[in-house]
């Protein structure tokens, strides 16, 4: 499985996306650019990790939060219900008196 990939720059400008180090095998040391930082394919790949982890805490807080709002209306629910029955007993008492 190929998980990185780099680009093998030529001297007349001509560059070649090679996976992995493979270039080093057919072109020598000079071929790979494994040692070379932030080579265009790795700078988008490390974006793309990051914006996917930042997807991903936003879905976990998205979720957080609507479990937080069903707790919510549930809660208010269950008041509204209460609020119904003492009202009930209140009049049934005015009703009584």
């Amino acid at each position: 499985m190929i998980d990185r990939c780099h680009w093998v720059r030529e001297p007349e400008g001509f560059e070649v996306l090679i996976p992995m180090c493979h270039g080093s095998a057919a072109y020598g040391s000079s071929g790979c650019t494994c040692t070379v930082p932030s080579s265009r394919i790795e700078r988008a790949e490390r974006g793309r990790a990051e914006a996917e982890r930042y997807v991903m805490k936003l879905r976990e807080a998205r979720d957080e939060m609507l479990d937080r709002q069903k707790t919510s209306r549930r809660f208010q629910a269950q008041l509204h219900q209460r609020v119904r029955q003492l009202e009930a007993l209140l009049k049934g008492q005015g009703d009584n008196a």
